[in-house]
């Protein structure tokens, strides 16, 4: 990775903190395990709730699923990103988790 390509990292990197909805696991037809839950992003009580969509893969899904639970407070992080679909330009945020 060049030194540039870090910089813009750094600074794309957004970290979330809430309470989380209740975590739901699946497993595809392949058998890979995946678990779903939605961190709910709120300043104050005032402020209209927004949830940020979270996707866990592989063992770290079945570990998340097996620790939590709806209510718990949890830090996600993320890399906003920008995709193109259809000749339009969208800003994505691609979570990752870190615990």
């Amino acid at each position: 990775m060049e030194f540039e390509e870090f910089e813009e990292f750094e600074l794309n990197l957004k970290w979330f903190s809430g309470y989380i909805t209740e975590p739901k696991t699946n497993y595809t037809e392949q058998g890979l395990c995946n678990t779903k839950f939605a961190v709910q992003l709120k300043k104050n009580k005032q402020d209209e709730t927004t949830f940020l969509n979270c996707i866990l893969w592989n063992k770290k899904a079945e570990e998340f699923a097996e620790k939590h639970k709806k209510g718990d407070m949890v830090t996600v992080g993320g890399i906003i990103t920008t995709n193109e679909y259809k000749g339009k330009t969208y800003k994505t945020l691609d979570v990752k988790i870190y615990n």
